[in-house]
């Protein structure tokens, strides 16, 4: 069995409207990272610009799913409470903020991150709550993108669809109820 270093990376965006920069690649207003003591970038991900550094934090992430952009339920962040994560804190409650948390697998005994690194998850939600004591702020993060807007749903059922649905319903339900064939 083979072994491999976990890590997460975290995306803080202060404004949902400028996600992506000029050049069409995610901008974080902060960024984070919890494995290396030196600012990493995220090589591994073309879509994010590749001149962002991820700081070091002390942080760990639970609630992620099996799979990438498969989850349902929320993220649970603990952060090591330093004065600008508190700060920080204080500014995204309320201010339906965007996170993103991806959880990666890579060879173990790297130097730095690979760009060969596995994304095993995508986590991209709102903060929904937080709290703090002495040592750790804890961000609950929910899959909505925005508690304040309504979401319209990303699939849509096209008239087409729908007729074959019920072109079949409508057989099986004769077929069951009248023996037509």
């Amino acid at each position: 069995m083979a072994n491999f270093d976990i890590l997460t990376f975290l995306e803080y965006y202060a404004d949902k409207s400028s996600v992506l920069d000029s050049n069409n690649k995610r901008s974080p207003t902060n960024a984070y990272q919890n494995f290396y003591q030196s600012a990493q970038n995220l090589t591994a991900d073309s879509a994010i610009d590749q001149n962002m550094n991820f700081t070091y934090l002390a942080f760990d992430a639970s609630g992620f799913s099996s799979t990438e952009a498969a989850n349902i339920n929320n993220l649970t962040i603990n952060l090591a409470a330093t004065a600008n994560i508190i700060d920080l804190t204080d500014t995204a409650i309320g201010g339906d903020r965007l996170v993103i948390a991806s959880l990666y697998i890579q060879s173990i005994g790297q130097d730095t991150f690979s760009n060969s690194a596995t994304l095993v998850c995508r986590f991209t939600g709102t903060i929904d709550s937080a709290s703090l004591n002495d040592t750790t702020v804890t961000w609950t993060v929910s899959p909505a993108i925005s508690k304040q807007k309504a979401q319209i749903p990303s699939r849509r059922i096209s008239s087409d669809l729908m007729g074959r649905f019920i072109l079949i319903w409508t057989k099986h339900y004769m077929h069951k109820k009248w023996n037509v064939h």
